[in-house]
């Protein structure tokens, strides 16, 4: 598949990396958020970055371990696994591996195993658990197509912000105006924070309506409070 995005545009990753999933999932309009369960097994900081896609048939884990060796430096690899509940995906030898080639996360909608080494990486994965049982390598599967992972559409060269509360999936064709987007979200966001510490320092003395947030009258009138 040809990249449409030769290098990654860093100033784009930079305005990322300033705002959390959450401000991200308020401000899309569709829903591109991860299953809950998808969760961080060594979180050390927010993982951003540029998607590269896998598709694995149950249990079985061959074109996870092609993608390693495909994708290039910083990318982040985001796997359907189809919710399998019955094998690990991934362990401390394909992370290890994925590390000492560059990538920079791998985020799997089912199990990894080996969970005190995992935790001992750079690398960061997310994943729904953990699992002794290993997975068969037979395949099929695939690599750089567009993908369903834990609810979310996933294509390749997607951006994905992920931290402690969850996984968003920001499509590339929409990246910049969902980023401004969320640049003002965060800035509305901030703003508030300072009013309601300011208030709290009694630093401000009006009335409790000055840490209202502005929508609020206007949603309560229907209900004449």
């Amino acid at each position: 598949m040809e990249n449409p995005h030769p290098h990654n545009p860093t100033h784009l990753l930079a305005r990322l990396k300033k705002i959390s999933s959450s401000v991200f999932a308020d401000v899309m309009a569709i829903n591109n958020v991860m299953d809950y369960r998808v969760k961080p097994v060594n979180y050390s900081e927010p993982l951003v970055g540029r998607v590269r896609t896998v598709s694995l048939p149950k249990g079985d884990n061959l074109f996870l371990h092609h993608a390693i060796y495909q994708v290039e430096p910083d990318d982040i690899i985001v796997v359907d696994g189809q919710d399998y509940k019955e094998a690990a995906y991934l362990g401390e030898l394909m992370a290890g591996a994925a590390e000492a080639l560059g990538v920079k996360g791998i985020v799997i909608d089912g199990f990894v195993r080996d969970k005190q080494e995992l935790g001992q990486l750079k690398i960061q994965i997310y994943a729904k658990g953990f699992l002794p049982s290993g997975p068969s390598k037979e395949g099929p599967g695939s690599f750089d197509t567009t993908i369903t992972c834990a609810g979310a559409m996933v294509a390749p060269f997607d951006y994905i912000v992920a931290d402690e509360d969850g996984v968003v999936i920001i499509p590339r064709e929409d990246a910049e105006e969902i980023v401004e987007k969320a640049e003002k979200k965060l800035a509305y966001e901030r703003n508030r924070l300072e009013m309601i510490s300011r208030y709290r320092n009694q630093q401000i003395t009006e009335e409790k309506s000055a840490i209202e947030p502005g929508w609020l009258r206007e949603k309560l009138e229907k209900y004449n409070l």
